[in-house]
């Protein structure tokens, strides 16, 4: 999906959409459903009062909704999946591409010590507004700090706050420099980009997340395929990872069903 930013600062998007009940093809309408039954039966037994039950982020949700946002961000039990990865990691200093409401944002927040640091950046003002007013009212300490503009201009603007890696100005050993975790969910056409920029950013042992990582199994590629833009990044990034051979990250791919229809998530360590 790829965007334009109207002359109010919203977003409109475009590009091709995964049906919400695309499932994998051996999946049958009963599977289908009992896919995002699973869902909401481990939502309703595993989601922490102060993680994904926590009222404050269904509100933001809902403010979000109101203000005509698209509902696009990661599901309940996956942003508690990205609290349980940071917070047993022990990260300390989190990037995020793609802020949109700060959903996503608030759940690598939550997992971080007082002391931590998260650096979101968001295309839109109008949803960097948004987001920051959601941060507010889930009372997140440390408070995310919100980059607005497009993404890649504000990852290499050589007088920017990504300039260089985290801790560089402060002369930390180069083996310590960079973030713990950075989590990429923005316009997919740039995945490759951000993947570039996040491994420069990314301290060894850190780890990069990729959403919609399978996109409805469109990662495949036909020969009689018509240019997708949704996913010629991602295929992009796992060339990469396969022409690397092992000698700079290690990744592995999961695909997902239900809440969230057919998708998945891509996750390396830098090594």
């Amino acid at each position: 999906m790829s965007y334009n930013l109207r002359p109010d600062g919203s977003v409109e998007y475009i590009g091709k959409k995964i049906p919400r009940a695309a499932l994998p093809p051996d999946v049958g309408v009963a599977q289908g459903r009992s896919a995002e039954a699973t869902d909401a039966y481990l939502e309703s037994k595993l989601s922490h009062p102060e993680y994904a039950a926590d009222p404050s982020l269904a509100r933001g949700q809902e403010r979000a909704k109101e203000a005509g946002m698209p509902q696009i961000a990661v599901s309940a039990m996956q942003g508690q999946m990205l609290s349980v990865i940071a917070k047993g990691m022990g990260a300390e200093k989190v990037l995020e591409i793609g802020t949109l409401a700060g959903y996503s944002t608030s759940f690598l927040a939550k997992a971080l010590p007082s002391h931590g640091q998260i650096d979101t950046i968001e295309f839109s003002p109008v949803h960097a507004k948004v987001s920051q007013q959601n941060f507010i009212d889930t009372d997140l300490f440390p408070f995310p700090t919100v980059h607005v503009g497009a993404a890649l201009d504000v990852l290499r603007d050589p007088s920017g706050a990504f300039a260089s890696p985290p801790g560089t100005e402060q002369g930390l050993p180069l083996e310590k420099r960079g973030y713990d975790l950075v989590f990429i969910d923005a316009d997919k056409e740039n995945y490759f980009e951000y993947w570039i920029e996040a491994l420069r950013l990314t301290r060894k042992g850190g780890v990069i997340i990729l959403d919609n990582a399978v996109r409805g199994g469109r990662i495949v590629s036909e020969e009689n395929d018509e240019p997708d833009i949704d996913v010629t990044g991602l295929r992009k990034v796992y060339d990469w990872v396969e022409q690397d051979a092992g000698k700079t990250v290690l990744m592995s791919g999961i695909q997902t069903v239900g809440a969230k229809a057919w998708d998945g998530f891509a996750i390396a360590v830098k090594l």
